[in-house]
């Protein structure tokens, strides 16, 4: 035997007297030493896996964006979950004490009763009769709100509805009715907020309740007010408003966009109900909801 065979045997003994060694030990696994030869560090490495479509809903990614709004700096939370603008809606966030309904058509079937509106008379908003000031947005065949706001408490009511095909007339000597509705332009028949303001001279006039039944067009309203004019917002007390949620995830968006800046500038969640007519309900996540939600913010400060 040369010396090259007895340099081979004795490698050959020592390498099996390491597995031996390392096998009983059980510190490393065996297979711990092969090494994968096809990959090397500049190998493509496999794709991460994507997580399952359960875990993405369930894991909402938020941004948080800052507005300066009348010399406020307001925070927003972006949410990718539709459903925060219904949690938003059934929290309430301020009381009142002295609430009372205006308006409403009776119906033979439950809810009973619909298109109600809440006003809160409590001492601090300063609601008083024969000196108020409505504006009222949306009529179509209903003109109980308005109504009672005449009969009622005496008040001014300014109406608005470019959809009944009536001219502009004096329905009592307290109501005023305008063939015009309510936009982020002027076209046609409809207009701006503040427009609508200077054309009845309101400017600067304290609007006690503002009222806005438009199927829909209330995103335009905010659209507008909250981009270009949102001082117009520091003279309206309270606003009662029929809002439609939609499964459009980018309408619900901007829903919550424009609660969250209400909210900034002092409007709290008064009064929430759901229009719970079989016909406009639907399932959501296990829940029922409806395509129309009434509403009611108050200013919180002392008029």
């Amino acid at each position: 035997m040369n010396q090259k065979h007895v340099y081979i045997l004795a490698m050959a003994g020592i390498i099996t007297l390491a597995i031996v060694f390392l096998r009983l030990s059980n510190c490393v696994p065996l297979p711990a030493v092969f090494i994968d030869r096809t990959q090397s560090m500049h190998s493509p490495q496999p794709a991460p896996q994507k997580p399952s479509e359960e875990y993405e809903t369930d894991i909402q990614i938020e941004n948080m964006e800052q507005i300066n709004l009348l010399g406020k700096t307001c925070s927003l939370t972006t949410s990718t979950d539709p459903e925060d603008v219904f949690r938003y809606m059934d929290t309430i966030t301020i009381r009142c004490n002295t609430p009372i309904m205006a308006g409403g058509v009776i119906m033979k079937d439950e809810p009973y009763i619909k298109n109600e509106k809440w006003v809160c008379l409590d001492k601090k908003y300063k609601i008083v009769p024969g000196n108020c000031t409505i504006y009222s947005f949306g009529i179509s065949s209903d003109w109980s709100f308005d109504d009672d706001m005449d009969q009622l408490f005496n008040c001014k009511v300014y109406c608005f509805d470019h959809t009944i095909h009536q001219r502009d007339h004096e329905r009592s000597k307290n109501i005023k009715f305008f063939d015009t509705g309510i936009s982020s332009v002027k076209r046609n028949k409809v207009d701006r907020y503040i427009n609508i303001l200077k054309r009845l001279g309101h400017e600067n006039t304290t609007i006690d309740y503002l009222k806005m039944d438009v199927e829909g067009a209330e995103l335009q309203f905010f659209e507008d007010v909250f981009t270009r004019t949102p001082e117009v917002l520091n003279n309206i007390k309270q606003i009662g408003m029929e809002v439609h949620p939609s499964r459009n995830k980018n309408y619900m968006r901007r829903y919550m966009r424009y609660f969250q800046l209400l909210d900034c500038l002092g409007f709290k969640l008064m009064f929430s109900q759901m229009l719970d007519i079989n016909r406009l309900l639907y399932k959501s996540n296990g829940e029922t909801r409806s395509c129309c939600y009434e509403l009611m913010w108050a200013r919180d400060r002392e008029w």
